[in-house]
């Protein structure tokens, strides 16, 4: 009942008499605290009568402000998917080599098969709960010298955060092998305060998702962050009128209610926390996340999520990441992180 990327197949939902507001929806990884009223006030009265703003100028203002950068280094997307494939019509030539980073997101691969087949898959190793290892991508720079290096920080789907010196080390590489790195930072919002740190820096385009931050999937809404010259290459082959005008004011609806979110931010990494802790309580592989998910090891998957989807709850399988028998759980509410909980007790006294 999952799609691709994870979230509900409505069409199999209604062929089989299920109301989508049933299902327990762990295979998403977005903020699950409830939008500010504000904010579905801005959605409903906004103006969908006439076309949006092109330039997307007062949202921009409010993202340039959160992220203390210009606004002609921002480029607000209509997803961060949008962005991905707008980064290489604009950035790449036919067959140029690229490198990326797995297991992640599928969707760089991709964008990046419209211009080459030359993809280079640098793995992580699950040993060490899939660490991104700085000095296995340099090498891999060096001996290829790729047009793009695409890297998840927080990585998904295993939730590992890059470290800014491991940051600075890869990002100087690239400027040596003459790659721009891509830091997809979708989920970065969830990543504890005292560790972040802010990667816009020379060579260096950031994508993130207004969409994971604010919980508002249903509108499709991200960014990028690079030196304005990189964002005014990009920005030629957006087609007009990407982002809607519901879009924009919910996301500046969104920045004016930031110190809500912020708060819902922590209370989703310590429920992240304390879902790890019980599950590892009750045998289970367990893999270190700073993010608003985490993967698991499972005996059996399929059996697994079986039982689990007669309660309809639906986790996300793996299997596209190349991952075999390991899940990966959304932190949702503490009430829909109790029943996955007691769910999987149950499944694992079988």
């Amino acid at each position: 009942m999952a799609s691709e990327h994870g979230g509900l197949n409505y069409y199999e939902l209604r062929e089989n008499g299920i109301n989508p507001d049933d299902v327990i929806d762990f295979s998403v990884s977005i903020n699950p605290e409830p939008l500010p009223e504000t904010v579905l006030k801005a959605i409903r009265e906004s103006r969908i009568t006439r076309y949006p703003d092109s330039a997307c100028s007062l949202l921009r203002e409010k993202i340039a402000e959160f992220n203390d950068v210009d606004t002609d280094e921002i480029l607000v997307v209509n997803g961060t998917s949008q962005g991905m494939f707008l980064i290489v019509s604009s950035l790449m030539k036919e067959n140029e080599a690229v490198c990326i980073v797995q297991p992640t997101y599928s969707e760089y691969e991709d964008a990046c098969r419209l211009k080459t087949s030359n993809i280079i898959e640098i793995y992580m190793d699950d040993s060490d709960d899939f660490l991104i290892e700085a000095e296995k991508i340099i090498s891999t720079l060096k001996k290829e010298k790729p047009a793009l290096l695409w890297l998840c920080s927080p990585n998904n789907p295993t939730g590992r955060y890059m470290e800014e010196d491991n940051f600075e080390k890869i990002r100087q590489a690239c400027i040596k092998s003459g790659t721009i790195m891509i830091l997809d930072e979708a989920y970065v919002c969830f990543v504890l305060s005292e560790k972040r740190y802010n990667p816009l820096r020379d060579n260096v385009i950031v994508l993130r998702s207004m969409t994971k931050d604010f919980s508002i999937p249903g509108l499709r809404l991200g960014y990028l962050m690079a030196e304005s010259r990189l964002i005014k290459t990009i920005k030629k082959w957006q087609p007009e009128w990407s982002i809607s005008a519901p879009a924009q004011d919910a996301g500046v609806a969104s920045y004016d209610e930031i110190a809500y979110f912020q708060e819902s931010w922590g209370k989703t990494a310590q429920r992240r926390e304390h879902m790890r802790d019980e599950l590892k309580s009750m045998g289970l592989k367990v893999y270190n996340s700073c993010s608003n998910f985490f993967l698991v090891d499972v005996d059996n998957m399929e059996t697994l999520k079986a039982h689990l989807w007669k309660d309809l709850i639906l986790v996300r399988d793996c299997a596209s990441f190349k991952l075999k028998n390991t899940i990966r759980i959304g932190v949702r509410t503490e009430k829909d992180n109790r029943k996955l909980l007691s769910s999987i007790r149950e499944y694992l006294k079988k």
